[in-house]
């Protein structure tokens, strides 16, 4: 009766704001069938990589949750330079997303953290009001300015991509020292290199990522309309037993094709065990 109830009250969220962008299509077919393949595997649906930019809101991510039934974890970007730079600002965010809810459960709250030191800039009281952590690696270096280099922006050159890559191994394995709950993105090259991926992201490499993954518990990202990473990396994650998240990293308030999740459930059969909402942050004080 739970779950017929359930059912009834997301096909009326879905009736009343049915052509609404910041919906999953959800009378399209694959989308549809993707979903039914999830749920008879028992394999739960979860997106952690909601930004709260560009007209997406957390009542809006509410909606899609309860017209779904995919759960939505809502982040803002924590760092110098980004929306929120310091404590006050966090505390607000957090203040304002914790009102919110779906199901008349409160949404997961989340930050994605920039700078490198950014566990000891948060207020531990803040800390622990969040659900989760979210990092990438695609800010590393800085600029000819003194500026964080985004490794995403046109103009992104890279003269000795095996020397660099060496030193983006660092990156990848501090950035999983940290206490986050996370990785976005695994992987990720920058498009000046990203045809050498196969070269440059050997099994060696691979497995160094995967490793830390698994002893510091972080999850794995599977992204929404991102190449990254490979199917060669899930595949080798899965049986060093890492645990994996999904996520749509938005630009706005409309829906990502979900595509690349559904594939990636089925070709290295994820389960409920692979996916476990990610770990709260812990800093000691």
């Amino acid at each position: 009766m739970r779950s017929l109830l359930i059912a009834l009250t997301c096909s009326a969220t879905a009736a009343l704001f049915a052509g609404e962008v910041f919906l999953y299509p959800s009378e399209d077919s694959e989308f549809k069938k993707g979903v039914a393949s999830a749920q008879q595997r028992g394999t739960p649906l979860a997106d952690y990589h909601i930004h709260i930019r560009g007209g997406m809101t957390p009542e809006k991510a509410v909606l899609r949750q309860e017209a779904s039934g995919i759960q939505s974890g809502i982040l803002e970007n924590f760092g110098r330079e980004w929306p929120l730079s310091n404590n006050v600002a966090l505390a607000a965010f957090i203040d304002s997303a914790s009102k919110v809810k779906a199901n008349n459960k409160p949404l997961k709250v989340g930050i994605q953290v920039n700078d490198r030191d950014w566990y000891k800039q948060i207020d531990p009281v803040q800390l622990k009001r969040l659900d989760f952590i979210l990092a990438d690696t695609m800010i590393m270096g800085v600029t000819a300015e003194g500026k964080p280099r985004r490794l995403w922006l046109p103009g992104v050159t890279i003269d000795d991509p095996d020397a660099w890559m060496d030193e983006y191994m660092k990156h990848n394995l501090r950035i999983l020292d940290e206490p986050i709950s996370i990785l976005a993105n695994p992987t990720y090259l920058p498009p000046c290199i990203s045809n050498r991926y196969d070269r440059l992201w050997t099994e060696v490499r691979m497995k160094q990522v995967i490793a830390k993954a698994v002893e510091k518990g972080v999850a794995l990202e599977i992204q929404a309309g991102s190449a990254y990473p490979k199917e060669r990396f899930l595949k080798l994650a899965k049986e060093m037993g890492a645990k994996f998240s999904f996520g749509s990293n938005n630009f706005d308030d409309k829906t990502k094709s979900l595509t690349r999740w559904f594939e990636s459930i089925e070709a290295i059969d994820l389960h409920a065990s692979d996916l476990p909402p990610p770990k709260q942050p812990t800093v000691k004080e």
